[in-house]
């Protein structure tokens, strides 16, 4: 029987996963000289929506082992994560402080993998999660600059749980429903969720409906409308992508009272709609912008669009606010306990969307924005 390990790399969105044999594994001991690495790098700057077939490449390198310093660490990557947060940093336009990739520059993702050459920190065979560049192998430089940790490991857990619902999905969920705004959802309030067929914004509608609020989620199509309403059980679904009936008239069907919170993954002209229908003293709490991201909009300044009534806020004594999880780290071992404990009782689940091979970066990336998936998006 041939025995296959299957690894993944994991947005708002999704996983991707790619299958490698025993051999495979087998062939990466430490003391090989020669390694042969497939990555993908950045081949142009994305002008609009990114297409992995003209903006980036899959390359191959050799790594000799034998000559990488002391205090390098090699690691054969598992599994990647397909985020949102990528995009943004391929514009031409992005801000270098903030990891913006340059042409020929390997792209970043989230993921983990085993040591396969060891350093002071971190001995050979473990595993480490970290900020990698999208590929096989990784050597990394600083474990500090990737935030390379060890992998967290709970019983009885997928083993992506680490990339999703308990790591970077699941904790920006929590910060942004419970630690972010002035007042989390309440029992009784309407509380809606954008992207909510998305990695964060499922966790997000399941952590709202746990408080007692009254929930709708936003999603494109009548696959993922199901999805909302079947599998996450929340009380109404909209599509924005309905022909018969505009995104406002949908969230009047819904939303007859008002929306008393709302958790934004978009932004744009969903945004919009929501600000018309706010209640007083409603929280609209600002998680991502995927409207902008793969339009390149997101850093550029000119082109962005933001939303055009703000106005309502001062109407209605709301408030607006934007959160970046990482200013939150405090909170995190509170988000974690508050993960598991509904996780493993079954109250929250993320699924994963799995694409096969570390040559499926690409397409993944692209299938982010395109919605074809829900869930996590893992390679």
């Amino acid at each position: 029987m041939r025995f296959t390990f299957i690894s993944v790399i994991a947005t708002a969105g999704g996983i991707l996963l790619f299958n490698m044999s025993q051999s495979q594994i087998n062939s990466t001991k430490a003391d090989s000289a020669m390694l042969l690495n497939k990555k993908w790098i950045l081949k142009r700057h994305p002008t609009g929506k990114f297409d992995a077939s003209k903006d980036a490449e899959l390359v191959e390198e050799q790594i000799d082992v034998s000559l990488l310093p002391d205090d390098k660490l090699l690691v054969q990557i598992q599994a990647l994560s397909v985020d949102a947060f990528i995009r943004t940093m391929l514009d031409k336009e992005s801000n270098p402080a903030h990891g913006a990739v340059g042409i020929g520059g390997g792209i970043p993702a989230l993921g983990y993998g085993k040591v396969v050459r060891g350093n002071d920190k971190f001995k050979e065979g473990s595993v480490v999660q970290g900020l990698f560049k999208a590929g096989e192998y990784a050597v990394i430089d600083s474990a500090a600059n990737a935030g390379v940790t060890t992998k967290m490991s709970f019983p009885r857990d997928d083993p992506t749980a680490s990339l999703g619902i308990l790591g970077i999905s699941g904790i920006a969920a929590y910060v942004g429903m419970f630690v972010s705004p002035s007042a989390g959802p309440k029992k009784g309030e309407t509380v809606v969720v954008s992207a909510a067929a998305g990695a964060v914004g499922c966790i997000a509608a399941q952590l709202a409906k746990l408080s007692g609020a009254r929930v709708v989620g936003i999603a494109g199509g009548a696959r993922k409308q199901k999805f909302l309403l079947d599998e996450l059980k929340l009380d109404h679904a909209v599509d924005y992508k309905c022909q018969e009936k505009t995104l406002g008239e949908q969230l009047d069907e819904v939303c007859p009272n008002g929306i008393d919170f709302f958790f934004d993954n978009v932004g744009g002209d969903i945004l919009d709609e929501v600000l018309q229908r706010i209640n007083l003293h409603s929280r609209i709490v600002v998680c991502g912008v995927a409207s902008q991201y793969d339009s390149g909009n997101i850093n550029n300044k000119k082109a962005i669009k933001g939303p055009s009534h703000y106005a309502r806020l001062a109407e209605t004594s709301s408030t607006m606010s934007g959160f970046n999880m990482m200013h939150y780290t405090k909170h995190f071992p509170r988000a974690i306990c508050y993960l598991m404990w509904h996780y493993y009782r079954g109250n929250i689940f993320c699924p994963a969307h799995v694409e096969s091979g570390v040559e499926s970066f690409g397409k993944g990336l692209e299938m982010l924005f395109s919605g074809g998936h829900y869930g996590r998006l893992i390679i």
